[in-house]
């Protein structure tokens, strides 16, 4: 079956594409697809031969039949990834999770560097007081009279600790960092998982839906229960979240919503 294009057809009738559409939707001819290429579209020669009949146009020759279009090449197969390139990028991936909690734990660790209670000044001995002054230098009697403003001096408070935080990362997962050991790659509600959450007296978390700071007494009580606390307008807000079996990854988000809703 020979199959010409339409703009062939357009110019063995002498006509143009507008005027060819309307002839064939009078004579209701179809158009048909190439059968190697289904954008190609065009008559058979039959139905050329009806159109120049009915509208008195003489035909010189028919074309011969379209060509078969020339298969093209498939793509060339893109490599695979090695191992090696595959944990590279993951690890990249990861980067803006860590950076963002090494920032947050640094903003923390500030915080409580500047509440903490200067210490007093410290009063001079009574003998170098005197020597200063001039005066005669007291009596051992009077020295023990009145304590060293020394042992009156308050200790300095306790020294700021960085907490371990488990985070939501911008993967889908959760990143879980170690102030002593860095990243952890450590599968949450996993045996490993509870493991570690056991040699911990506190962390972070930071959820999809909120974030709280969790502790213990295991100082005082060493099978004491978790809870979490979070700070919102002056007041912080407590809530009981249970041993360290029971700390999923779907406990600490439902913790952390409860807690954030106190915002609104």
């Amino acid at each position: 079956m020979t199959l010409i294009a339409l703009t062939e057809c357009c110019r063995l009738l002498a006509i143009d594409g507008k005027t060819l559409r309307r002839w064939l939707a009078q004579a209701q001819l179809p158009v048909q697809a190439h059968p190697s290429d289904a954008r190609c579209k065009g008559l058979t020669g039959d139905h050329l031969l009806l159109l120049a009949s009915a509208h008195h146009r003489s035909l010189t020759g028919l074309p011969q039949e379209w060509p078969a279009p020339a298969p093209t090449a498939p793509p060339p197969a893109s490599p695979e990834l090695s191992a090696e390139l595959i944990t590279a990028l993951q690890t990249l991936s990861a980067l803006p999770a860590q950076i963002a909690a090494l920032q947050q734990q640094l903003a923390d660790l500030t915080a409580l560097v500047q509440q903490q209670p200067r210490a007093s000044v410290t009063t001079p001995h009574p003998q170098q007081r005197a020597a200063r002054l001039g005066a005669p230098t007291p009596t051992k009697a009077s020295a023990r009279s009145r304590p060293a403003a020394s042992s009156r001096a308050k200790p300095p408070g306790p020294s700021a600790q960085v907490l371990a935080l488990i985070e939501y990362g911008v993967q889908g997962t959760y990143v879980v960092l170690c102030p002593t050991r860095g990243l952890l790659a450590l599968e949450p509600d996993t045996p490993a998982w509870f493991a570690w959450l056991a040699t911990l007296s506190s962390f972070r978390f930071v959820g999809q839906q909120g974030r709280l700071t969790a502790h213990r007494e295991v100082e005082r009580l060493p099978g004491a229960a978790w809870r979490a606390h979070r700070s919102i307008r002056s007041h912080t807000y407590n809530l009981r979240l249970g041993s360290t079996e029971s700390l999923t990854i779907a406990t600490l988000e439902q913790a952390a919503a409860t807690l954030h809703a106190h915002l609104m």
